[in-house]
């Protein structure tokens, strides 16, 4: 259309239009380009109490407080894994390859009939963060139940390995499996809904 054959009606309103851009629009170019970061369906968008899902944070970038980070400082530290009493203590080693955190993952399994997850591979996890990913992928339908019950089953280990440098106080994997589950259930009231897809009711 040239420019000398439009006019202009004197007696209409003016209204701004723009019809390639809209507000939406804008709003998405902002995250063009972004690179999103695997804690978002690990920690963010699942449920848990804040203090948890710092801690996850926190674990996932192997930034908790282990005896190996501890010894890297020159700082106490309680040397062997306080579980098994076997190997230094690592994050890797502690959430996944002790034979205390197995024994106690295995019983979870089997109580909530978890037959996905399978336990035989998990001496060859390299980090935190990918055996994490690996429990809340998002092929898997449950994945925020998933990332929930990972969050929760890593928070009780954490705090029974704490009793044990701290308070010099133990608990066997079937009282922590009793625990977890009743906690589950509290997680589940309050609004992690998602998490009772994966959760038995007795």
């Amino acid at each position: 259309m040239l420019v000398h054959d439009f006019h202009l009606d004197e007696q209409a309103e003016d209204d701004i239009i723009w019809k390639h851009a809209t507000a939406s629009t804008a709003y998405k170019a902002q995250f063009l380009g972004l690179t999103l970061s695997p804690m978002d369906h690990m920690v963010w968008k699942a449920w848990a109490p804040p203090k948890v899902k710092f801690f996850a944070w926190l674990a996932l970038q192997d930034r908790i407080w282990t005896a190996n980070r501890l010894e890297k400082r020159g700082w106490p530290n309680c040397g062997p894994c306080p579980l098994c009493k076997r190997e230094q203590e690592t994050g890797i080693h502690l959430f996944v390859k002790c034979r205390y955190t197995l024994r106690l993952w295995r019983s979870i399994i089997e109580k909530l009939g978890l037959t996905h997850m399978d336990t035989s591979d998990w001496q060859l996890e390299v980090t935190v963060t990918e055996w994490w990913q690996k429990r809340t992928d998002d092929r898997n339908p449950h994945r925020h139940a998933m990332a929930s019950h990972t969050m929760l089953v890593s928070w009780t280990i954490w705090n029974e390995r704490n009793a044990r440098v701290f308070r010099q106080k133990s608990a066997p994997p079937p009282v922590l499996l009793t625990n977890i589950l009743e906690d589950a259930k509290l997680w589940v009231t309050v609004d992690a809904r998602k998490l009772g897809n994966i959760i038995l009711y007795e």
